[in-house]
């Protein structure tokens, strides 16, 4: 019965739909301008918040510390996990005000190599308030390290002068797949034959590459890392365990909500109707498979990807960007040293797991149509800037790597590293400050 049938006869011929129209109008009116008023507030405080974090961010001082070692240092890449375990102190999570209202943003800070012919500099970009905590992270990891503060070596190169004095090529690299899935590690670096030192650096293979070259070359490589809250690396565990769930089988099957049920009966009525009247049969519906756990038998690819996410997403995990830069002055940029700016991190592929490539939307070389030239440009503009302003806008931006990963493509040089072109501390020449917290 609707309501029309229980309307009185004479009600029912008076109402028309211009009518009910007539009646809801003022209510729809007041509604929609409550919704304009709503979204007017909301894209104002979103925008107040924005502004608000540039302040932000604009107000950092940033430390540049240069780090040497002596050739003799004992150190392995495992001295580095831990201080990329420790540094995670750095995270603070924002209070009320500080959310809403102060545009706080969280702390991150970035590891470089300033690679030229035949010298490399490591060299941290610390907020200056962290300073101290971050010197005593290293000298507790490496007594005998060299720490000196030193300019910003990217200011000499001003984006103006982009294609006037100088040409270049950059990128953000990333990974190939989800970010659940590791890279290769120094822990897979091992001489099993050597009698000594049986531990392959392959961060040695990376300053070979970038330092072999022309005396007016540079490239240099920025690992923008993000420490984070521990409720978002849980997050990101759990999808790494899902995946393992996926892959071995036994992910549970969602349950098909009565939307859905509704669409797949909508469109598998036609071919039932026309099976039952070709075969005069109606289709016999498929019975639920057993939801009990069946015995199944991994090929050795599916094994080691399940123990490879294990590994990976059961340690402290970072926001990562990873950002490379070659730059010569105008004229003389070699084509075959851009293929040697990704190649260097091919190493560390994994092809079963993970594996580094160009990022498609920022590699400067990557526009082919359509106003090529402004566009490279305009990608090349935006490589040199963000480089220049360590920029890693926005909390969730960036993939997950874990502190081994990290340690892998990024520790200071010890004596695994026999490449000729490092700057060497002296060792000995001064021990830790006094005054530096014990780690």
């Amino acid at each position: 019965m609707t309501i029309l049938a229980i309307l009185p006869i004479a009600a029912v011929e008076t109402v028309s739909i211009g009518a009910a129209l007539a009646l809801l109008a003022p209510y729809l009116l007041a509604a929609g301008w409550l919704l304009l008023f709503m979204f007017t507030l909301w894209l104002a405080w979103e925008t107040y918040l924005l502004l608000k974090s540039i302040d932000y961010v604009s107000a950092i001082e940033w430390s540049f510390l240069q780090i040497t070692l002596p050739p003799d240092a004992p150190q392995t890449p495992k001295a580095m996990e831990i201080a990329y375990n420790v540094w995670d102190g750095i995270h603070k999570n924002p209070d009320m005000i500080e959310k809403y209202f102060d545009g706080y943003t969280e702390a991150w800070y970035t590891c470089e190599l300033q690679c030229t012919q035949g010298a490399v500099r490591y060299i941290m970009v610390v907020p200056t308030n962290h300073r101290r905590f971050f010197e005593g992270v290293i000298y507790g990891q490496y007594p005998t390290a060299e720490i000196k503060e030193v300019e910003d070596y990217t200011l000499k190169y001003d984006w103006r002068n982009n294609g006037k004095t100088f040409n270049m090529y950059g990128t953000e690299i990333v990974m190939t797949k989800d970010d659940y899935y590791p890279i290769k590690t120094y822990i897979s670096y091992e001489d099993k034959f050597a009698e000594d030192d049986r531990l392959i650096d392959p961060h040695q293979s990376l300053i070979e590459a970038y330092t072999n070259i022309g005396p007016v070359e540079e490239y240099w490589v920025q690992i923008c890392i993000r420490p984070i809250a521990g409720g978002d690396i849980e997050a990101w565990s759990t999808k790494g365990a899902e995946a393992i769930a996926k892959i071995s089988g036994q992910a549970k099957k969602e349950k098909e909500t009565h939307t859905k049920q509704f669409i797949k009966w909508l469109f598998a009525w036609p071919g039932t109707v026309l099976n039952t009247l070709l075969t005069g049969m109606a289709p016999v519906p498929e019975e639920d498979k057993d939801d009990k756990p069946q015995l199944r038998f991994f090929n050795p690819v599916d094994d080691a990807k399940m123990k490879a996410i294990l590994e990976k997403t059961s340690k402290q995990g970072f926001r990562v960007k990873i950002r490379v830069i070659y730059i010569a002055p105008l004229g003389q940029l070699h084509k075959p040293n851009i293929s040697r700016a990704i190649g260097a991190f091919k190493q560390f592929n994994t092809y079963f797991a993970n594996s580094f490539k160009p990022d498609d939307a920022t590699k400067t070389n990557g526009p082919n149509y359509f106003m090529k030239a402004s566009r490279r440009a305009f990608r090349e503009r935006n490589i040199l800037l963000n480089f220049q302003w360590r920029d890693f806008w926005g909390y969730e931006s960036g993939q997950m790597m874990n502190g081994e990963e990290l340690a892998t493509i990024y520790h200071f040089p010890t004596k695994m590293v026999q490449a000729p072109n490092l700057e060497r501390a002296k060792a000995g020449l001064k021990g830790a400050p006094e005054n530096l917290p014990y780690v």
